[in-house]
């Protein structure tokens, strides 16, 4: 056989192989939705159920870098906890070896069926895309492979090539680090370990050099993941850290127990492995799926001591403290009419934050935009955690007075998001805004006059009495005409104002303007549910 056809024929078969793993990862995710991470949610009260959704996540979506960042979204949403989510993520490790068992199969015929039927019904439907999109992944995939091995069987016909190969198999350490590159570059330990499992039953690899990359690939997968958390901070980070550490020191403890066997023939891995079958693509299969089995098990002993270290290491944010739910805890749930009064005071609680948006702008510079952003980010968390929230208590038998409640609340955390983005969008003008020494007085004034508004619809809030909502109400009437004048008076002025300061002007007066009218909105909201009527 011409090399130039071996060489197409392997290419062509990586190319396919990386394509369908790209389409199958991706139909995966749109089919794993918000219902599915709501379900794992619950899950996680469990330390056994929370394993078992991993497990099924990491079946189902094949990809370890994709759960994580679901976790750190769940994380970030105040749905679970860093400690709650690292059963998950110990699970979803198992459930990733599914994909590397199906492709040591032989199943070459239902292949061809599979990749056919699915390219079939994801052309022509329209509807139960993700699903074929799934059928057509796996299929694409395991084809690709079928190439990979057939060209790989045909290369060891070649002298050089089996005169190169050879050196790797009689260097384990070298193989080892061969899979970490790999791994490192293709961004997928669970490709290396499919790749290095297809070459052995080709006969190019032997089974030992098989596991050393196997072991690499995972190892190289824990770096790459370390790199990537470069990117985030916090809580965030330590769950990225955490799987990042998975890999790395299971790799290790494996890698030293493959040479302890290699060397003293104490029979440990690869006496198990070959103990369970006699097929060497299905032995090696086992292999990957003993290292995620037994890296969850140390992980999971050690979690304490490793979780103790990433946490001082990586401390969360104070707008991760600060944006957590202080009232709804899972437990309250499962009794709506409960979980409807503390989701009421979840909300005063949100809206005494906003007021932070204005204490941030009093500061120096230097520390005002950080400060900023610490409540904006610590908003942004605990909005989320409410529409969560308040979606679960959707799902509850309702009575129809508590699913008017809900309703209620539902539409109210709406009128909170928008203040909330309307007090951020203003927050950053007057920044701006204070930099300029025609404008940082006015700056300074509307902020304290918003700041007063604020807190005064705080206070009537929490009352709930008529009068004071009904003066709230009055005070945030329509400040347009008294924003046109200061408009008026600034753009007249003797000096002229710079581009940039006639920006900031129309920045900071529309954003006090359309800041009131929001509150008005939701001063009115509050008029028309009993015990808040604000005449």
């Amino acid at each position: 056989m011409d090399v130039l056809a071996i060489v197409g024929g392997m290419l062509a078969g990586l190319g396919l192989f990386f394509v369908g793993i790209s389409t199958l990862t991706r139909s995966l995710r749109e089919m794993t939705g918000r219902r599915f991470r709501m379900l794992l949610k619950r899950w996680t009260r469990r330390p056994l159920l929370s394993l078992f959704g991993g497990v099924l996540l990491g079946a189902t979506m094949q990809t370890g870098s994709a759960i994580t960042f679901i976790l750190v979204g769940m994380v970030n949403a105040g749905m679970i906890s860093v400690q709650r989510s690292l059963p998950v993520r110990l699970g979803a490790a198992m459930g990733t070896s599914t994909m590397v068992l199906v492709a040591s199969l032989n199943i070459g015929t239902l292949v061809l069926f599979v990749l056919g039927i699915g390219g079939v019904a994801l052309t022509q439907s329209r509807s139960s895309r993700p699903l074929y999109g799934t059928f057509f992944g796996a299929g694409l995939m395991l084809f690709g492979l079928r190439m990979v091995g057939t060209s790989a069987a045909a290369l060891t016909n070649l002298e050089w090539f089996a005169a190169a190969i050879s050196s790797v198999n009689g260097a384990p350490l070298g193989a080892f680090l061969l899979g970490a590159v790999l791994s490192i570059l293709v961004q997928s330990p669970q490709s290396v370990a499919i790749l290095a499992i297809v070459m052995t039953s080709s006969g190019v690899l032997g089974a030992w050099t098989t596991m050393a990359i196997i072991y690499g690939g995972n190892f190289g997968g824990g770096v790459s993941t370390y790199l990537l958390s470069a990117g985030f901070s916090g809580s965030s980070r330590q769950i990225v850290v955490f799987q990042a550490l998975f890999n790395v020191l299971t790799g290790l403890v494996l890698l030293g127990l493959f040479f302890v066997e290699r060397w003293t023939k104490i029979p440990l891995v690869h006496a198990l492995v070959t103990h369970l079958g006699n097929d060497v693509a299905h032995q090696m299969a086992f292999v990957y799926l003993v290292f995620n089995v037994f890296g969850a098990c140390m992980m999971y002993t050690l979690r304490k001591p490793i979780l103790g270290f990433i946490e001082r290491r990586w401390p969360p944010f104070p707008e991760e403290v600060q944006g957590k739910p202080v009232f709804l805890e899972d437990h309250v749930f499962d009794t709506p009419d409960l979980a409807l009064v503390l989701a009421d005071k979840e909300q005063k609680c949100f809206f005494r934050l906003l007021c932070g948006h204005c204490g941030a702008l009093r500061l120096p510079a230097d520390k005002c935009k950080a400060k900023g952003e610490t409540i904006a980010g610590a908003l942004d968390c605990l909005n989320k955690a409410l529409d969560d929230g308040l979606s679960e208590l959707g799902r509850n038998h309702l009575e129809i007075a508590e699913s008017e409640q809900l309703i209620i609340l539902i539409n109210r955390n709406a009128l909170l998001k928008t203040l909330h983005r309307s007090l951020t969008e203003f927050s950053n003008v007057a920044r701006s805004a204070k930099s300029s020494q025609q404008l940082i007085e006015l700056a300074e004034i509307v902020n304290e006059a918003l700041d007063t508004l604020l807190l005064t619809v705080s206070d009537a809030y929490e009352s709930g009495k008529a009068e004071d909502l009904a003066l709230v109400w009055e005070a945030t009437r329509d400040r347009s005409e008294k924003m046109r004048g200061i408009r008026r008076k600034f753009l007249l002025r003797e000096h002229p104002l710079q581009a940039q300061e006639r920006s900031d002007l129309m920045g900071l007066t529309n954003g006090f303007e359309r800041t009131v009218w929001v509150i008005h909105k939701f001063i009115e909201a509050l008029s028309k549910v009993p015990g808040h009527v604000a005449g």
